[in-house]
């Protein structure tokens, strides 16, 4: 195999993405939802935190920790938002070890976090167990739910009751760490765009 039938390839990769991307499946208040709607549901959702000034909350591992960080920086400086990631070091490692990695987002967040708050959990595969133990804890306190996962559609995260689930059908994780990112920064974007329209 040449390396100008791996750029072919890789071509291909973008033409795979775009299939999955225009094939996400979506749910909101745990029923099937047009993905239109639940972009709908989750500015709703941007608006109303604004609004009553909470906070929004990001948690995924690995690359889907990274894509939080960079949509949460956006929802901060482009929709005003109080937009938050876990990422502290010190705070997760003092976390898993006292308590267990199951637990490093849940724990600061049964503290920091309050009812009417926005979590929003991304899990590529859906069955992260520090991921769905947040989404508990959220479910337990009162915040409102937007889950963002892949894979399987038996995952535990897609099927877990939430205001606005989204789902990429693929095994594969580039195609659904990148969709994962675009999914959630189009209703960010989107919404800027619209304010910014009015001013």
């Amino acid at each position: 195999m040449t390396i100008a039938s791996l750029g072919t390839k890789s071509s291909a990769w973008l033409s795979q993405l775009n299939d999955v991307l225009l094939n996400a499946h979506a749910k909101v208040d745990g029923r099937k939802a047009a993905l239109s709607d639940a972009y709908v549901r989750i500015m709703e959702l941007f608006l109303e935190v604004r609004s009553e000034k909470r906070r929004v909350w990001w948690v995924g591992n690995g690359g889907s920790a990274a894509l939080c960080a960079h949509l949460s920086q956006d929802a901060f400086n482009k929709l005003g938002l109080r937009s938050q990631v876990l990422a502290d070091a010190p705070l997760l490692t003092c976390m898993a070890n006292d308590f267990g990695y199951p637990q490093i987002y849940a724990r600061p967040l049964s503290v920091l976090a309050d009812s009417g708050d926005l979590l929003i959990a991304v899990s590529s595969s859906g069955r992260s167990e520090n991921i769905l133990n947040c989404v508990k804890l959220a479910q337990g306190v009162g915040m409102r739910v937007v889950s963002v996962s892949g894979f399987s559609a038996e995952n535990p995260l897609w099927l877990s009751q939430a205001d606005v689930s989204l789902f990429l059908d693929s095994t594969l994780y580039g195609l659904v760490e990148v969709g994962h990112e675009a999914l959630l920064h189009a209703p960010i974007e989107t919404l800027w765009l619209h304010e910014q329209s009015k001013k």
